[in-house]
């Protein structure tokens, strides 16, 4: 066997990583995906190499930056790194915490203002992290937005493809989503229950204080009962009577818009490098873009 290559998809939560990685990924032909069930960036899983061409990935949240430094030291690989726009994944990433459990409101999630937020500006900043990949592993990372594969989806495989050197089985691919949104009635009850439980003040200190060192076996695992117990929560919340919903909705829409112009220079930036990546690809557009 040759040298190995190997790339690894360190994409943003919420921004179509799993559906990269179970419905985008198993269907690539030329190379070996090692699907992320099980999976830890650690040296013994290079025993599960089989071909001379791999495929990693694992979703990074707030840790993408530790994600990125971890995978170049152990596996040297390529980046591919996905991204949505920045008031959307915010958006969608507040919705999840809200569904765990989670208290602060979504003011208190990315504060652009004072950057006293649960995430910070900076792991927000999509280019300082391309910048970042290239300047610790010496190449470019391939940057794809999924706002390109809702416009213009050939345009959006053929350029993963493209970097991939590989090809891709059409047939299998399915555009479902992965994952359904929770609707608003949902989210107001888990939060108005949670609420009850633990003050936001709490909850934010908590999480301000938290790190990388944090996430022990234990702690994954007492996570995922988490994530179990509130999915039975929000399901039984589409039965709650509209009389027990309060008058304050999930999501602050003028947030969502001073979080959208606070990054409209940094998104611009991403269209801007997708496009130079599409013509060292010798990749085309299909569709114009409107950013």
């Amino acid at each position: 066997m040759s040298k190995i290559q190997t790339f690894f998809h360190v994409g943003y939560a919420r921004a179509a990583s799993t559906f990269l990685q179970k419905t985008v990924f198993p269907a690539l032909t030329g190379l070996q995906y090692i699907p992320r069930n099980n999976f830890r960036v650690r040296e013994s899983e290079k025993s599960r190499f089989k071909s001379d061409k791999i495929l990693m990935s694992r979703e990074a949240g707030e840790y993408i930056y530790d994600r990125c430094d971890r995978v170049h030291q152990v596996f040297d690989s390529k980046i591919i790194i996905s991204v949505r726009r920045h008031d959307v994944l915010a958006a969608s990433t507040y919705r999840l915490y809200v569904k765990n459990g989670h208290t602060f409101r979504h003011d208190k999630f990315l504060d652009v203002v004072n950057n006293s937020g649960v995430r910070k500006v900076e792991d927000f900043t999509y280019m300082r992290l391309v910048n970042y990949v290239e300047k610790q592993t010496g190449c470019k990372p391939l940057l794809l937005i999924f706002e390109d594969y809702i416009n213009d989806p050939e345009f959006y495989l053929d350029s993963l493809c493209a970097y991939l050197q590989c090809s891709i089985d059409k047939a299998k691919l399915s555009h479902r989503a992965v994952h359904k949104s929770y609707t608003d009635k949902q989210l107001r009850l888990r939060r108005q229950f949670s609420d009850k439980h633990l003050s936001q003040e709490k909850n934010k200190a908590e999480l301000d204080k938290a790190n990388v060192e944090d996430y022990t076996r234990l702690k994954n695992f007492k996570g995922k009962v988490l994530v179990r117990v509130s999915g039975i929560f929000m399901r039984l919340a589409r039965f709650a009577p509209d009389s027990w919903l309060d008058d304050e909705p999930p999501l602050i829409e003028s947030h969502s818009k001073a979080i959208r112009d606070y990054f409209a220079d940094d998104w611009a930036q991403c269209y801007d490098y997708v496009e130079q990546q599409s013509l060292e690809l010798g990749v085309k557009r299909n569709m114009s873009v409107s950013v």
